[in-house]
């Protein structure tokens, strides 16, 4: 059987998919925000309209994407990763120099604001997805082959930490863990590594009084409702305002200022709310559609770094819906994940398209071997 490896059509179903989880994300946000925003800022549409600029400027940097060769990722892989360490740390120092007590996530960069992390997110692939491509032989040995990723990775993960931002960190690591399993790292060393970063996870949590509130909330839901569980508790009646059918678009009660960040942090709900199971369903349904069909573009990319970059990424923005999905119907513990492509934030919803370009560019370099092809055996 024959392998060729030429230029094809970008990838419809990820296009089609993309675009539909788009124009609903639009939908839903605005129907989600129009009384936040018109009781914050006088005008019902105020989130909508930086969406849609923010939404202008991500489509460029998706097509961007597509058109030019990924493997110039693999080239400057390491100039990417210490940029964005670079970045974590100019900006803890802008906040620390300053004396703000605020989170130190965002860089105010005049008319926007950008989240350093989410450049981290992206960067952490694309260096992992170079680093195992070009050491795939290494990667079975502790020292010289899976010690110094993990080093990286733990740089990476502990200034977002010191943000604070645990769940991007935690999320962050879970996707790095996921690439050194598929770059064929000794479990037993992964499972030991698992362990460590299980215990200073531990230590994190017990020492930072907020963090523990939203994990004895998780544990005992209906201790605190007023207060450190108010927002799972909004969510669920949400979610069960909604039922089968769902109370109708624009018609959710709990966006009216009762569940709080309806249109960033719990867009989820406002989903099941006005559309029902059946609406709920059908997102999660395109989240799955789009990681398995990007897997599949991994699994037949021309190289190795191709396949661990497009999987890389899928699994990023699948991670990211299925934890946001889980904290608003109470598998997991209340976090600040968004919602890719539909949660309102321009620095998630530019690196989520940035990565849905990618893919779509290894979709064009892929290679045709029958049923099976690719590298991924």
């Amino acid at each position: 059987m024959s392998t060729e490896t030429y230029k094809q059509p970008y990838d419809r179903m990820i296009l089609v998919v993309v675009f539909l989880l788009l124009g609903l994300g639009t939908i839903m946000l605005y129907s989600a925000s129009s009384i936040i925003g018109a009781e914050r800022y006088g005008s019902s549409s105020f989130f909508l309209q930086k969406h849609a600029i923010r939404l202008f400027f991500g489509l460029i940097v998706m097509f961007v994407m597509m058109r030019f060769d990924y493997h110039l990722l693999r080239k400057y892989s390491p100039l990417l990763f210490m940029g964005s360490i670079l970045l974590l740390l100019f900006t803890l120092g802008f906040y620390w120099s300053r004396g703000i007590n605020t989170p130190a996530r965002w860089l105010p960069l005049g008319f926007f604001s950008l989240q350093t992390s989410d450049i981290a997110k992206f960067t952490i692939v694309v260096y992992l997805a170079a680093y195992i491509s070009q050491r795939q032989d290494a990667m079975r040995e502790f020292k010289h082959g899976l010690l110094p990723a993990i080093l990286m990775i733990g740089l990476c993960v502990g200034l977002i930490v010191v943000q604070p931002d645990f769940s991007t960190a935690v999320t962050i690591g879970m996707i790095a863990f996921f690439l050194l399993y598929l770059g064929r790292a000794k479990v037993w060393h992964l499972l030991a590594i698992l362990a460590v970063f299980a215990v200073v996870a531990a230590s994190v949590v017990m020492t930072s009084p907020y963090k523990r509130a939203r994990v004895e909330t998780f544990l005992h839901p209906q201790s605190d409702v007023s207060d450190s569980g108010y927002q799972i508790k909004q969510s669920l009646v949400s979610l069960g305002n909604g039922g089968l059918l769902g109370m109708g678009l624009g018609d959710s009660y709990e966006k009216n200022l009762f569940l709080p960040e309806p249109h960033t942090d719990f867009i989820f709900a406002i989903i099941g709310e006005e559309l029902g199971f059946i609406g709920t369903t059908i997102v999660l349904f395109l989240f799955l559609l789009l990681f398995l069909q990007s897997l599949r573009i991994a699994r037949q990319a021309p190289d190795l770094f191709g396949m661990y970059l497009a999987a890389g990424l899928s699994v990023t923005i699948f991670l990211y819906a299925a934890l946001h999905a889980g904290v608003v119907t109470g598998v997991f513990p209340t976090t600040g994940l968004p919602l890719p492509f539909m949660s309102y934030g321009g620095s998630q919803l530019v690196t989520s398209l940035g990565c849905i370009g990618v893919i779509l560019n290894i979709s064009r370099q892929r290679t045709v071997t029958g049923e099976q092809g690719g590298v991924w055996a």
